[in-house]
């Protein structure tokens, strides 16, 4: 039993080394927290930029009410495919009436892997969860 366990475990460790050359397809975020806000009346929205093109907004969500309860899950739009070993991005949190309210690095080295499809985030503005699949080639 214990070798079958092992072997198991040795398969399950190749299989996620091997997503180098793949993409992984970001679908949604989820907004676990955010500092407190001033204005509790305005729509919070989650863009994500190119880690090269910082200017450039490959991934944004709708508003969310800021006075809604956390977490919320919220689509990504357009879903995008990144290469997450070689190419990293930058996941900011925007406020309609505060602006820019926090930015984090999304690189591997940063975040934490709580399973395959989802990335964990942020700093102390903010902390959100990115999900999504790795795209089979």
């Amino acid at each position: 039993m214990k070798h079958i366990i092992t072997i198991i475990a040795l398969v399950l460790t190749l299989i996620s080394c091997n997503k180098k050359g793949q993409d992984f397809k970001i679908k949604s975020v989820t907004l676990l927290a955010h500092r407190p806000l001033q204005y509790t009346r305005e729509l919070l929205r989650v863009r994500l930029l190119d880690g090269v093109d910082s200017q450039k907004v490959i991934g944004e969500t709708a508003g969310y009410p800021a006075s809604l309860p956390l977490p919320a899950t919220l689509l990504v739009n357009p879903a995008f495919q990144l290469k997450l070993y070689s190419q990293p991005c930058y996941v900011q949190l925007w406020g309609d009436s505060t602006g820019l309210i926090g930015t984090a690095k999304l690189n591997m080295k940063d975040y934490k892997i709580i399973f395959p499809l989802e990335m964990e985030v942020g700093n102390a503005d903010m902390k959100v969860t990115l999900t999504g699949k790795w795209d089979q080639q």
